[in-house]
């Protein structure tokens, strides 16, 4: 069972180190061949439109719903279609979207730009660990049913992890890893993010 956690955390790690190095690159990116306001526009218009109206626990509350169980619903949703990485949509998004506001900010206004991805940096790095750690327990889950649906059409058949496993693994993971880190990230979003804006301006 400890050889199992290993694999899915060493596993989450490794996505993480990826999707780091896809909003690395797209921030640099965004700061050479930078969007037209029309594309930021637009980029910023699917983030959460009520966001900036709450306040204190109604926003960490708001955050946690929309981070921590809609778009892990989303991911599991996709995971279930017979078809590898279909989840990582939703992470590969976040890192290229986060990637893109940060270098069109610093492009557009670089003081307050900094400002921005310095006091963002913090619950970004966590939710985006945490979906991840989702990731990496639906990769297990998408997996175990690509083999299910396989086994039909092979007459040597492989078994691994069952659907229930992964299944079963897939809630440690997320009850007790992820959706811990999606409410500090959105503590984080809430408190942190503004008090490190206060304290570079």
């Amino acid at each position: 069972m400890k050889n199992l956690e290993v694999s899915y955390i060493k596993r989450a790690l490794i996505i993480y180190g990826i999707m780091m190095l896809v909003a690395i690159f797209t921030f640099i990116i965004s700061l050479v061949f930078y969007p037209s306001e029309e594309i930021f526009k637009d980029i910023t218009s699917k983030l959460p439109s009520n966001s900036e109206e709450l306040k204190g626990l109604d926003k960490v509350w708001m955050y946690v719903v929309n981070n921590g169980f809609v778009v892990p619903l989303q991911m599991f949703i996709l995971s279930l279609i017979p078809i590898p990485f279909l989840y990582f949509l939703n992470i590969i998004s976040t890192s290229i979207i986060t990637g893109i506001i940060f270098g069109f900010a610093v492009h557009v206004v670089p003081d307050f730009g900094w400002i921005l991805v310095l006091s963002s940096t913090p619950h970004t790095l966590i939710e985006i660990l945490a979906f991840c750690f989702v990731a990496s327990g639906l990769w297990s889950l998408n997996r175990s049913i690509i083999s299910e649906v396989s086994n039909f059409f092979r007459k040597e058949k492989r078994y691994g992890l069952s659907i229930s496993e992964s299944m079963y693994n897939l809630i440690r993971v997320y009850v007790f890893i992820a959706l811990p880190l999606f409410i500090i990230a959105a503590f984080a979003e809430t408190y942190l993010t503004d008090f490190i804006e206060h304290l570079l301006k």
